[in-house]
C-alpha cells in the first residue's frame, strides 16, 4: 500500500481524500501548515503551494468556475453569494500538485455542471448548489464518483497522468487571497 501526505486544513476534504486514496489501495495522511495563497489563476496557485513543501506532500486547490461570475480559486470566500448564480453553468476543478525536484506535477480533475437553488445536506462548501451534468441530483443530495472531481484528480496521481508540470515558484510579489470578499 503506497502512503502520501496532502496538507490541507479541511477536515471535510481530507475525510474524502483519504476515502478516495484507500478505495485505490493507497493511505493517506494529512498536514496542516496553514499558507497563504497567492491571488492568481488555480495553476499558478497550486504551483505555489507545491512549491513551499519538499517532494513529499501533496497539495489541492479547488475551483468553480462560474458562467458570468468572478469565483474560481475564490469560491471559499463566495459561498454565501452562489445563489445569486443559480441557472449558470459552472465547472468544479480539482487540482493536485506535488514537487518532484524544480518542477510541480499536477494533476487535474473537472466535473461540469449547473449553479442551482441549494438541495441536500451531504458535504460541505458549494455542494448543496452544484448540480453535475448528467445528474438530477446536487452533490449535497447525492456523492456520485463519476461526478467527483476530487476523484478524478486522485484517479489521475495515482495513475501517472500529469496534466502539467510547471517550474517551482517560491517566491511571489503579486497580490495575495484574503476572506474580505
Amino acid at each position: 500500500m503506497s502512503l502520501w501526505k496532502l496538507n490541507t486544513s479541511n477536515l471535510g476534504k481530507y475525510e474524502e481524500f483519504k476515502l478516495l486514496f484507500e478505495a485505490h489501495g493507497a493511505s493517506l495522511e494529512a498536514t496542516h501548515i496553514d499558507l497563504k495563497e497567492i491571488d492568481a489563476d488555480p495553476v499558478s496557485v497550486i504551483v505555489h503551494k507545491a512549491s513551499q513543501f519538499d517532494e513529499s506532500i501533496l497539495v489541492d486547490d479547488t475551483s468553480l468556475d462560474i458562467e458570468g461570475g468572478r469565483c474560481g480559486i475564490h469560491v471559499r470566500h463566495l459561498l454565501d453569494q452562489l445563489n445569486e448564480f443559480a441557472g449558470c453553468h459552472a465547472v468544479w476543478t480539482v487540482l493536485l500538485g506535488i514537487r518532484k525536484g524544480n518542477e510541480i506535477l499536477i494533476y487535474r480533475g473537472a466535473v461540469p455542471g449547473m449553479i442551482v437553488k441549494p438541495q441536500g445536506n451531504l458535504g460541505f462548501g458549494f455542494d448543496p448548489v452544484f448540480l453535475p451534468d448528467g445528474t438530477d441530483k446536487t452533490l449535497a443530495q447525492e456523492r456520485r464518483h463519476e461526478f467527483n472531481a476530487r476523484r478524478q484528480a486522485v484517479l489521475a496521481l495515482l495513475e501517472n497522468r500529469v496534466w502539467k508540470i510547471q517550474p517551482l515558484n517560491k517566491n511571489w510579489d503579486g497580490p495575495w487571497q484574503n476572506s474580505g470578499y
